[in-house]
């Protein structure tokens, strides 16, 4: 076939269907060649988590090259001065604290994360709900984090919590992931782009 055939192949096309149609499909192939059909709502989905919206402290965590970007998130916590941030403390130990002012309260620093800087009041109440990292989760709920148990730890001291895994489509598998048990398993999981 020619040249000048594609070319009237493709007019037809696009007078039968129309480019929107078109457009949407191939939109439609490269979000589900990159994952990201997986993709809801993310921002609906964290605002919808029992207990989110009336909670005056949420933890989170500030997000590494190849986590997924929840920066609107954590701005807006910081915002309304809701936001705990934790810091890694020693070999296993991680506390949260609270960060009014991601300019001013953070700084680089264990493996290159920005976290609360010295001089902040360690955090000691109630959290209630978790948006809690990883480098793999699935459907059931099962997370793999970087192998230290620093999350772990400290999700095990708040059973009552609710606990949201935030992941890209790419952190995301069907298959079973094998746990410890000392694993703590995620309320849900939540499917969020790597950038916005």
């Amino acid at each position: 076939m020619g040249i000048g055939a594609s070319v009237l192949i493709f007019i037809l096309v696009m007078l039968v269907f129309g480019s929107s149609q078109i457009v949407d499909l191939v939109l439609k192939k490269r979000r589900e060649k990159r994952g990201e059909d997986i993709i809801q709502d993310p921002w609906q989905q964290i605002h919808d988590i029992p207990g989110y919206r009336d909670s005056r402290n949420v933890a989170a965590f500030y997000p590494l090259k190849g986590e997924p970007n929840i920066m609107p998130i954590v701005e807006e916590l910081a915002l309304e001065g809701r936001l705990l941030l934790p810091r890694c403390e020693g070999e296993g130990i991680m506390n949260f604290y609270k960060v009014n002012s991601l300019r001013k309260d953070l700084v680089k620093g264990h493996f290159g994360i920005m976290e609360p800087r010295e001089g902040l009041e360690k955090f000691e109440g109630d959290i209630p709900v978790f948006l809690v990292p990883g480098t793999m989760f699935n459907w059931d709920g099962c997370r793999k984090g970087h192998g230290k148990g620093y999350y772990d730890r400290f999700l095990a001291k708040f059973p009552r919590a609710y606990k949201a895994g935030i992941a890209t489509p790419a952190q995301i598998t069907e298959e079973p992931l094998p746990q410890k048990e000392t694993d703590v398993r995620m309320d849900t999981v939540i499917a969020c782009k790597q950038r916005y």
